[in-house]
């Protein structure tokens, strides 16, 4: 035993060694951490301020549907992102001022790192080290990580606090309240994560379940009272208009930008959208399902795929008595864990991101999906350097073009934002009059001004249309310089 724990110490002690070796190579060889305009970490930056200010989760990016909820200084509460970013922000934002958010990035691989290291003990300990340390390396190398920790370190953070949790739970001795508080965090920093809670309550049992949920409510009740004071619904978040977006009557993102569409407004608005959503859900669901079978890779999602239907196929052909506790108790959690992403693509937008949070599921299954497979082979194929070395094989054709592309995209950020930072410098002026921009989280933290999200022709049809008492007048604007293209 001492010395299969010992290996699985050196298993695990390389998988850390290899993820730190990647990140360094790309966010100091590569750079490739460069935040583009429109990445929420400028708003998470923008609300840290506030935070220093003593005005709490307040922020000057205004997204039209909230426009009615501002304040005097033409702030609003923060409603689209949780508050744990700006928490973990704020003490970067006092340290380095305008330069923080060039520390979101590491900050955003510390997490991936974290995440890589539980989800490869989670393996180890349900299908031995190798798998688990395979798994803890796809989820390392996939390209939706790698994406996420250049341009939103929630997703990944999230990706951490999820395997955290269920590194607590799925343990000879769970620690429920543990586990809750974990995922009440991950709450915090991703609103979907919030149903993670209930799928996984089964798995706490009847004597950890109560601990579980005080563990999650000690997180996400006064994050819920503050949105509650704000809109009147403690569980509101602005992203659930996309429920409506990407339709005829709200195509794209136009639903976010409405001003129209107030808090108090938006239930009507759903129930009256509700007959034609259904053809929406019939166009997005073969989109949702073709993300979901290319991930983590390109060439290894066929693999996490056979990995999950094997783990299903083979609880369900154990003994009868022990087949449904390991199916309630362990399994069929996770299954409806890892269908939140997939039916928020479907049900929303198709965007790979909402997969980061919950991608260890996927890595985990891919990893057994190679192992299983290498079953087949002769001996020497079933050694775990051989099979992850074929893993490896199939990861790469996605891994290189994906680092090559975030790379050739950060230089071209950079040169841009450089140009665009001595531009929007003329418009910190310390006033508080709104400023119209298609790129608000930037414009917001470099000029410290309000700034309400509008694309260009957007305005143009505000500054033709009628005065309305329900929509502010047409004013100072800044449109990125792709907008004029």
């Amino acid at each position: 035993m001492h010395a299969r724990e010992r290996s699985d110490a050196r298993w695990l002690a390389g998988l850390v060694v290899f993820a730190l070796l990647f990140w360094c190579f790309d966010l100091a060889l590569l750079r490739a951490g460069v935040p583009a305009p429109l990445d929420d970490t400028w708003e998470y930056g923008v609300a840290a301020r506030h935070l220093l200010a003593g005005d709490g989760f307040r922020t000057d990016v205004i997204h039209p549907p909230l426009w009615t909820l501002r304040d005097a200084r033409l702030t609003v509460p923060v409603l689209v992102h949780g508050p744990l970013l700006p928490v973990l922000l704020a003490p970067l934002v006092a340290l380095h001022g305008e330069r923080a958010i060039g520390s979101v990035a590491p900050l955003a691989a510390a997490a991936a790192l974290i995440a890589a290291w539980l989800t490869a003990r989670l393996g180890a300990r349900a299908f031995g080290a190798p798998v688990g340390v395979a798994a803890g390396a796809l989820f390392t190398l996939a390209p939706i990580t790698v994406r996420a920790a250049h341009h939103d370190p929630s997703l990944l953070i999230g990706a951490a606090l999820l395997a955290g949790a269920l590194d607590l739970m799925l343990r000879t001795a769970p620690r429920a309240l543990a586990a809750g508080v974990a995922l009440g965090l991950a709450g915090l920093a991703r609103a979907e994560m919030s149903l993670a809670i209930l799928a996984l309550a089964p798995l706490a049992g009847r004597r950890g379940v109560v601990p579980m949920l005080a563990g999650a409510m000690l997180c996400l009740a006064p994050w819920w009272i503050h949105t509650a004071l704000a809109t009147g619904q403690p569980w509101f978040n602005l992203s659930s208009y996309l429920l409506i977006g990407y339709t005829p009557a709200h195509p794209g993102l136009s639903v976010l930008r409405d001003f129209s569409l107030p808090p108090a407004a938006f239930p009507r608005a759903l129930s009256a959208a509700l007959p034609s959503l259904p053809a929406k859900w019939a166009e997005t669901f073969p989109h949702a399902l073709k993300r979901v079978l290319l991930t983590p890779t390109g060439g290894t999602g066929w693999l996490a795929a056979l990995g999950g239907t094997l783990t299903l196929v083979r609880a369900w052909t154990t003994p009868r008595g022990a087949r449904m506790l390991a199916l309630v108790a362990r399994l069929l959690p996770l299954v409806a864990l890892a269908a939140i992403p997939v039916a928020i693509m479907i049900l929303m937008v198709y965007d790979t991101r909402y997969l980061v949070p919950f991608l260890p599921l996927w890595t985990l299954a891919a990893a057994r999906g190679a192992e299983a497979l290498s079953a087949a082979l002769p001996e020497w194929g079933r050694r775990p350097r051989a099979w992850c070395g074929a893993l490896a094989l199939l990861a790469l054709p996605s891994v290189a073009p994906a680092l090559r592309e975030e790379q050739r995209e950060a230089r071209i950020q950079e040169r841009a934002s450089a140009a665009e930072r001595v531009e929007l410098r003329a418009w910190a002026t310390g006033s508080r009059t709104p400023i119209f921009s298609d790129t608000p989280d930037f414009v917001a933290y470099e000029t410290r001004r309000p700034v309400i999200w509008m694309t260009e022709r957007e305005y143009r049809a505000l500054e033709s249309s009628p005065n309305s008492a329900g929509r502010p007048r047409p004013a100072d604007h800044w449109f990125h310089r792709s907008s004029h293209e």
